[in-house]
C-alpha cells in the first residue's frame, strides 16, 4: 500500500504542477493522457461479428455527435493465463477536459448505443488510467497490431521514483539507439480498480509478431537483460507480460 500511495502522490504532483520527475528531466515535461479500459466476455450466442456490428453503430453515433478526439482499440488475448477475458476495450483522449466532455455526452445521450454493447458483452471491469509515453512507436498503429501488458511495482520513496524515471528514459534511449521496434508506455491506475496489487502497468506495442520476435531475439542476443537490469532492476519489479492482438476501432481526426 505504501508504494501505491507514493506512486499516486508522485503522479498527482506531476499532473497538478506541470513539473517533471526529478532534476534529470528538467528539459522535458512528462505528459499524461487519460485512458479507459473495459474487460468483457461475450454473452451466450454472441461473438466477434455481433461486436463488429455494434461498433459500427457506435462509430456512426460518434461521427453524428462530432466526437473526433477519441482513440479506441479492442484487444483479444494471444499469450495469456487462466484468469483472462474474451475481449478488452482500450480508449484514450488527448486530455482530461476532452475525456469529461465525452463522458458527459455518453451519459446524457448514449444510453441506446450503450445498451447495444451490453446485448453482446458482459463487462466486469471499467477502469481509468493516466498514461505517459516512454518510447514512441514511430507512427500511428496499423489497423491490427500487438500490445503487451505487465503489472509492475515501483520503489517506496519519491527519490527512488526519480531514479526509476531516469532509468526508464535511459532504457528507452538505449532501445532506440539499438533498433528496437516497440513503443512503450506506463499507465498509472486512477479510478475503478480498488485494491490494485501493482503501481503501474508497463505496455509495449508492436506492428506485428515479426517485430515482436525481432525484439525478443535482439534482447537475448545482445544480453540486453543486463542493461535493463542495470538501469531499472533496483527500482521496479514486473510480472510476465500478457500479449494481445489489437484492432483499431476509431482514430482521432487528423490535424490539418
Amino acid at each position: 500500500m505504501k508504494k501505491i500511495l507514493v506512486a499516486a502522490a508522485t503522479f498527482i504532483a506531476v499532473l497538478g504542477s506541470g513539473a517533471t520527475f526529478g532534476d534529470s528531466h528538467e528539459a522535458e515535461n512528462r505528459r499524461f493522457v487519460p485512458v479507459e479500459t473495459f474487460t468483457c466476455n461475450y454473452l451466450d450466442g454472441k461473438g466477434p461479428a455481433d461486436l463488429d456490428a455494434i461498433i459500427g453503430r457506435w462509430n456512426a453515433w460518434m461521427d453524428e455527435h462530432d466526437q473526433y478526439d477519441y482513440f479506441a482499440v479492442t484487444l483479444t488475448p494471444f499469450y495469456f493465463g487462466s484468469d483472462t477475458f474474451d475481449v478488452a476495450w482500450l480508449g484514450s483522449w488527448p486530455g482530461g477536459e476532452a475525456m469529461g466532455r465525452g463522458q458527459d455526452l455518453w451519459v446524457d445521450e448514449g444510453s441506446e448505443i450503450n445498451a447495444g454493447f451490453f446485448e453482446v458483452l458482459s463487462c466486469d471491469t471499467h477502469s481509468n488510467f493516466a498514461a505517459t509515453e516512454l518510447k514512441t512507436p514511430g507512427g500511428p498503429p496499423p489497423e491490427s497490431f500487438l500490445l503487451t501488458f505487465s503489472d509492475c511495482k515501483g520503489p517506496d520513496s519519491s527519490e527512488a521514483w526519480d531514479q526509476l524515471m531516469s532509468g526508464v528514459d535511459a532504457w528507452s534511449a538505449y532501445q532506440t539507439e539499438n533498433g528496437y521496434h516497440q513503443g512503450s508506455w506506463m499507465m498509472f491506475p486512477v479510478y475503478g480498480g480498488g485494491g490494485a496489487e501493482f503501481d503501474f502497468k508497463w505496455l509495449q506495442g508492436f506492428d506485428n509478431h515479426t517485430q515482436l520476435g525481432q525484439d525478443y531475439q535482439r534482447f537475448s542476443d545482445n544480453a540486453d537483460w543486463k542493461k535493463k537490469g542495470e538501469l531499472l532492476g533496483a527500482y521496479m519489479d514486473c510480472d510476465e507480460a500478457r500479449v494481445y492482438q489489437g484492432t483499431v476501432r476509431r482514430q482521432p481526426a487528423s490535424e490539418e
